[in-house]
């Protein structure tokens, strides 16, 4: 089975889709842009960790 690609956003930590670079369309039109931590909402992302906390 053929391991899956992490999102090609810097701060994301999701697997990327099976037919692109990016988890979603937040990551997508963020690109290469450098945060401190991802905004895309999946669970277990950056951002939804710091919420949790």
């Amino acid at each position: 089975m053929p391991e899956s690609k992490k999102c090609a956003h810097p701060a994301c930590n999701c697997p990327a889709t099976h037919d692109g670079a990016y988890c979603s369309p937040y990551c997508k039109d963020a690109g290469d842009t450098v945060e401190l931590s991802c905004n895309c909402g999946h669970t277990g992302c950056a951002e939804e960790l710091t919420h949790r906390a």
